[in-house]
């Protein structure tokens, strides 16, 4: 059976060969006026796209929508029956739901007013952003820090000294992580 298969294998392909087809090339959009030429076609399809736009905006936020209505009955369901699984799959969907909306929208923002020109600024902004979060991360840290060393020192328990150690700590690191990463990654 095998050797029939590669026979008639092997016929074909000599026969492919020994005959050839004529092929005439037929453009896909018409070219000497004949037809509309591929820009055409493109703006067309373009204008048919954003014609979309609106009505796939609002199916996105109706499908949202649902979502967080689905998380909000599960957990009453939940809260009811005192069923873990199901409360832990609404907790889920509605933490997630809104975070990923927000960023979803936030992308179609940037992804529609940027252009070639203000990538960069829009990378530096980015940058800078991080930084200063990250200076007022270590600035907050350091604050708690003082808080629990303040516990530490009022009722003598040692936790609250080992927790303040661990803030004083992160925030010398996180600060200087955030001030010397833009130089190492060559983005400063």
């Amino acid at each position: 059976m095998k050797k029939l298969k590669n026979f008639i294998f092997l016929f074909a392909f000599i026969f492919g060969i020994s005959y050839p087809l004529e092929v005439y090339a037929n453009p896909a959009f018409g070219s000497n006026g004949n037809g509309p030429t591929m820009n055409d076609q493109l703006g067309s399809w373009t204008e048919q796209i954003n014609g979309l736009a609106p009505t796939v905006s609002y199916m996105i936020s109706a499908l949202f929508t649902i979502m967080f209505l689905v998380g909000v009955v599960r957990m009453g369901y939940s809260i009811i029956t005192k069923t873990g699984q199901v409360m832990k799959f609404s907790t889920g969907l509605l933490i997630w739901v809104p975070i990923s909306f927000f960023f979803i929208r936030i992308m179609v923002i940037i992804l529609f007013t940027t252009d070639t020109n203000n990538v960069t600024l829009l990378a530096n902004d980015l940058i800078s952003l991080i930084k200063t979060t990250g200076y007022f991360t270590s600035i907050g840290m350091v604050l708690i820090g003082l808080v629990f060393f303040y516990f530490f020192k009022l009722i003598d328990q040692p936790e609250f000294g080992r927790w303040s150690k661990r803030l004083w700590v992160s925030a010398v690191l996180l600060t200087f992580i955030t001030s010397i990463m833009p130089y190492v990654l060559g983005a400063a």
